[in-house]
């Protein structure tokens, strides 16, 4: 196979894979969980697709640019992780870039790993479509081969951006107790038990509201019980358009969250 032919491969190949993936990972809880009105990244849900795409294109005529593919392989993976690591950082609008540095230094190694395992994929698959040497009664067989190939892990792969069935239930109760809330409010009635030590909820809880999963309970100062082994807790951030915003602590098996104000979130 000539260069020009592999590296061309190589960038439909990684669009191929890019797009499902990236669709999938990116809309996969919205398509769960309609009717929640979840927080999306700075950056955007569609614009994060169009990158992923693209990055997955870039990552794959790394990987097929010479016929060796070990320095592709190391190329890729350490492209993927220099951009995973800026998406990270804008997306998170962490500001404080020290912090941010040696973090994704300590990350590095092992999410260089993960990677790398993409990249061997890659790689089998552009030898899946090299004809050289093969009879062309072959094409089609090879052709639906790359293609469910791509379609398994695409769709195995953005699956691990689901979000467990606790902070699905999280998600759910957290919004049902936002709207009863507001609908308390709305009515000069009392708001629920766990909604009465936040502080200007009844003023200031009005509009288009979003909420943010996280696994950073500990950084919502309340006090809550103590989680069993293996539980996984909840922090869920409400976010209004008008700024006002809002944590809450969930520890199951108890669906009653501790609550309060909170003024910068990461």
């Amino acid at each position: 196979m000539s260069d020009s032919k592999r590296r061309t491969y190589g960038i439909i190949i990684g669009l191929a894979f890019g797009f499902p993936y990236s669709l999938i990972s990116q809309f996969i809880n919205v398509w769960s969980m309609p009717g929640i009105p979840l927080h999306d990244l700075p950056i955007g849900r569609v614009a994060m697709v169009f990158l992923t795409t693209l990055f997955m294109a870039v990552m794959g005529l790394i990987i097929a640019w010479d016929e060796e593919s070990f320095w592709g392989l190391i190329g890729s993976g350490f492209l993927a992780v220099f951009l995973s690591s800026l998406l990270a950082f804008i997306n998170s609008g962490e500001r404080q870039a020290v912090t941010s540095f040696f973090l994704s230094l300590f990350t590095f190694l092992p999410r260089l790993i993960i990677y790398l395992p993409l990249g061997l994929f890659f790689r089998w698959l552009l030898g899946l479509v090299d004809t050289t040497g093969r009879a062309p009664s072959s094409g089609l067989s090879r052709l639906l081969k790359v293609t469910f190939s791509i379609l398994i892990v695409a769709v195995v792969g953005g699956r691990f951006s689901q979000i467990s069935p606790e902070a699905k239930d999280a998600l759910q109760d957290m919004n049902a107790l936002v709207l009863e809330g507001m609908s308390a409010v709305a009515k000069g009635e009392d708001v629920p038990e766990p909604l009465i030590p936040v502080d200007g909820f009844t003023s200031r809880a009005t509009g288009v509201y979003t909420l943010e999963w996280s696994s950073d309970v500990d950084s919502l100062p309340v006090t809550r019980p103590v989680a069993e082994f293996g539980v996984t807790e909840s922090l869920i951030i409400v976010r209004f358009e008008n700024g006002y915003r809002f944590g809450c602590a969930f520890t199951p098996p108890t669906n009653i969250p501790k609550c309060i104000n909170i003024t910068r979130v990461r």
